[in-house]
């Protein structure tokens, strides 16, 4: 999954690939990557988006 992070004081997106999950927890935008074999998780205060992007692979993108 990859993930595209645009932020009201940015100008320019932050993008995240290979992305494990990304979840809300409280007033927070979370997004869980593997860094250097760990993974780690990446906070984002909600007020501060302006949009996120999502994008998800083919095969998880199938309905039945």
């Amino acid at each position: 999954m990859m993930i595209e992070i645009h932020r009201n004081e940015t100008s320019q997106a932050l993008v995240y690939e290979n992305v494990i999950n990304c979840y809300t927890k409280g007033p927070m935008y979370c997004v869980l990557i593997e860094k250097e074999g760990e993974r780690v998780t990446h906070k984002f205060p909600l007020v501060s988006l302006f949009r996120v992007i999502e994008t998800y692979e083919a095969e998880k993108r199938e309905y039945s």
